[in-house]
């Protein structure tokens, strides 16, 4: 009887264990892919040769809107959860801002075929044609820049719709992928292997 019980107990501790482990953290893939859509959209503009205004006169302000609603749907909102979207939702806009005043700066350089987006979804400098050193050190400085500010905008993004930091390299592949979807005709995209090719 004793050791018929021990089963039992066995067997319980056992099923819950596996319920635990077989939780399912949800991941909003469509929201973000709409997010990374609206940012890069603005980022390129509707030219990549034409500068593209800094303000929210596009449809960043409808996602941040949009992800509002859905990432405060959650039981028991507070006023510092709806205070901490805001202020999220406003480093997002400079972020993208910033983002934005780079890549003016890069366009000549990327329609040059010097740099392009590798498979990662940042900025490489993969040709010094008709560069200079005090050029080359220059481009050099702002992928930097560009990169750290890219970082940065998906800790946000994932930050305004409450997703872990453990899923920060799902958010950085989904933006990858739609910055390299939405880049111009004759720019450097790095594939999954690791070869690069002109779009």
């Amino acid at each position: 009887m004793i050791k018929k019980t021990a089963q039992v107990l066995t067997l319980m501790t056992l099923f819950a264990f596996a319920a635990c482990v077989t939780v399912n953290i949800y991941f909003p893939a469509a929201q973000v892919e709409k997010a990374a859509e609206d940012i890069v959209d603005d980022i390129y503009g509707t030219d990549a040769q034409q500068p593209i205004n800094n303000k929210d006169s596009s449809s960043l302000p409808s996602f941040l809107a949009f992800i509002t609603p859905s990432a405060a749907h959650a039981k028991d909102v507070t006023e510092s959860d709806i205070e901490g979207l805001k202020q999220s939702n406003s480093a997002i806009r400079g972020l993208k801002q910033n983002i934005a005043a780079d890549h003016q700066q890069l366009i000549p350089y990327y329609n040059a075929g010097n740099i392009g987006i590798n498979k990662s979804g940042y900025l490489e400098l993969i040709n010094k044609k008709g560069l200079s050193l005090p050029d080359t050190a220059a481009v050099r400085r702002l992928i930097s820049q560009d990169n750290n500010t890219r970082k940065k905008l998906y800790a946000e993004v994932a930050a305004s719709m409450n997703i872990p930091g453990s899923e920060i390299v799902k958010i950085t592949n989904i933006f990858t992928e739609v910055w390299q979807k939405k880049a111009p005709a004759g720019w450097w995209i790095q594939d999954a292997s690791g070869n690069w090719k002109k779009k």
